[in-house]
C-alpha cells in the first residue's frame, strides 16, 4: 500500500485487517477470496460518490434540528427477489409514507432504504443446530444459502460477485425511479468487511468513500472500539450509522464516537437507538446527556424494531403497540433532553405480509402464518408502515 493512500493516522481501505474481527465467515478458499476481492476492486460502483457526499450535507441540517431521515425496507435482501417489483415496492411505500410525514416535518425528509447492499446478517450463534446435526449458521446471501445441508451453508466468496452485480442493478432502478435529482438512497450494515474494503474509492481530493452504499451502519454486534468494523468505518467519509443498545454506556458511546468521528463533523454519525419500549427510558437519556456534555454533533434515530423482539416457541415476534410505544418514548425523551428526534429506521415491506402484530396486520398468532414471508425477522406491512408514519407526523404536531 503506497504511503500516499494511507491517513496520517495509520487508516487504510485494508487497516481492519490489523484488529480483531467478529461476524465473519470463514473461507476455506483463501485463493478464491483473493480473486473476488481483486475483482471487486475494479468493478463498478454501486452508488455515486457525490450522492454521497450531498447525503452528508443534508444529515447536517438534521443535526441542526431541520428536517428528519426516513429509514426502511427489508430485513434482507435475497438472490431471489424480483429487483424491479422490489425497487417499485420500495419506492411506492416511501412515497406513501413520506405523503403523511412531509408536511409535518420542517426540513427535507430523507429517504433512505436498507436496499442494494443488505445481504448479510449478524448471527447471534455460529452454528445452526437441527436434529442433531449442527452446520454454519446462514449469514445472508451474500454469504451462504439458507438450505439447511452442508453445501449451501459453505461460505462462498463468489456470492460478493452476485451481491455487487445485483446491488449494481437496484440502485440503478431506484435512480431511474425517481430520477436522479430525489431517488430513495441505499444503505445496509457495513458487515461483509473484505467486500466493502473492495468497493472503496478515493475522490479527487483524497478522501475514501464506500461505494457499496450511501449509508453504512454498524451493529449492536460489531461496534467494539478495538474492533475491525469500527476500525473500517471509521476511514470513510460517507454517513455512518451507530446501533446504540441497552448494554452502551456513556463512556463508551463518547469513546465510540470519538474514534469513527475525531473530527465532530455535523451530520457524519447518526445514532440509531434500539432499546425496546421497556428499556428506553432508562437507557437513552443517559447516553444523550453524555453527548450533549462532550459537545459531540450527532443526529439520533430510533429503530423500535429490534429491541421488541420475542420469541414464542421458534418464531420471533414484533408487536405493533411496542413498535410504537418505544417511538413515543424516543420524540418525548429527545425533547425533555433538548434533542431533534431526527429519525426513523423500520424493517417493513411494501407487500401484504402478516409478520408484526397489531393495526392493520395480523391480530393474533395464528394469524403470522398466514402471509409470513421474510427469511429472518418481521417487518412491518405496508398498510401497517404508512399507518405509524401518521403516527410519527402526529408526534411533530
Amino acid at each position: 500500500m503506497s504511503a500516499t493512500l494511507v491517513h496520517p493516522d495509520g487508516w487504510y481501505p485494508a487497516s481492519w485487517r490489523r484488529h480483531p474481527v467478529r461476524q465473519m465467515p470463514a473461507y476455506a478458499d483463501g485463493a478464491a477470496l483473493r480473486l473476488v476481492e481483486q475483482r471487486l476492486a475494479g468493478a463498478a460502483p454501486v452508488i455515486l460518490i457525490d450522492q454521497a457526499a450531498r447525503l452528508r450535507t443534508a444529515m447536517a441540517r438534521l443535526e441542526r434540528g431541520e428536517g428528519f431521515l426516513l429509514q426502511g425496507g427489508d430485513c434482507a435482501e435475497s438472490f431471489d427477489d424480483p429487483v424491479a417489483e422490489q425497487v417499485a415496492g420500495i419506492v411506492g411505500l416511501f412515497d406513501a409514507m413520506a405523503a403523511r410525514l412531509a408536511p409535518a416535518i420542517d426540513g427535507p425528509l430523507i429517504e433512505v432504504a436498507r436496499i442494494a447492499g443488505q445481504f448479510a446478517k449478524p448471527r447471534s450463534a455460529e452454528v445452526e443446530c437441527h436434529d442433531g446435526v449442527g452446520l454454519p449458521a446462514y449469514r445472508g446471501d451474500i454469504v451462504n444459502g439458507a438450505a439447511f445441508d452442508a453445501c449451501a451453508r459453505a461460505a462462498d466468496p463468489q456470492r460478493m460477485i452476485r451481491a455487487h452485480m445485483q446491488s449494481v442493478g437496484t440502485a440503478a432502478s431506484l435512480a431511474a425511479a425517481r430520477g436522479a435529482g430525489s431517488p430513495v438512497l441505499t444503505s445496509h450494515e457495513a458487515l461483509l468487511l473484505p467486500y466493502e474494503e473492495a468497493l472503496t474509492r478515493r475522490d479527487p481530493v483524497g478522501r475514501w468513500w464506500a461505494t457499496s452504499g450511501h449509508l453504512l451502519w454498524i451493529g449492536d454486534r460489531t461496534r467494539q472500539i478495538d474492533g475491525a468494523h469500527v476500525e473500517y468505518l471509521r476511514g470513510i467519509d460517507n454517513v455512518v450509522g451507530v446501533k446504540c443498545g441497552p448494554s452502551m454506556t456513556s463512556d463508551e458511546l463518547c469513546r465510540l464516537v470519538e474514534t469513527l468521528d475525531p473530527a465532530n463533523r455535523p451530520g457524519k454519525l447518526v445514532m440509531i437507538g434500539r432499546f425496546g419500549a421497556r428499556r428506553i427510558a432508562e437507557a437513552l437519556p443517559p447516553l444523550m446527556r453524555a453527548a450533549e456534555e462532550a459537545g459531540k454533533q450527532l443526529v439520533w434515530a430510533i429503530d423500535p424494531m429490534h429491541g421488541n423482539t420475542s420469541m414464542v416457541g421458534k418464531r420471533k415476534v414484533r408487536r405493533l403497540p411496542d413498535i410504537l410505544a418505544e417511538i413515543d418514548a424516543f420524540f418525548a425523551i429527545a425533547r425533555a433532553e433538548g434533542v431533534h428526534p431526527g429519525g426513523l429506521h423500520l424493517e417493513m415491506s411494501a407487500l401484504d405480509v402478516t409478520e408484526c402484530l397489531g393495526g392493520r396486520g395480523p391480530a393474533s398468532l395464528d394469524d403470522l402464518e398466514r402471509n409470513w414471508l421474510t427469511a429472518c425477522d418481521p417487518r412491518l406491512n405496508a398498510r401497517q408502515a404508512i399507518d405509524l408514519a401518521g403516527h410519527v407526523a402526529a408526534l411533530f404536531a
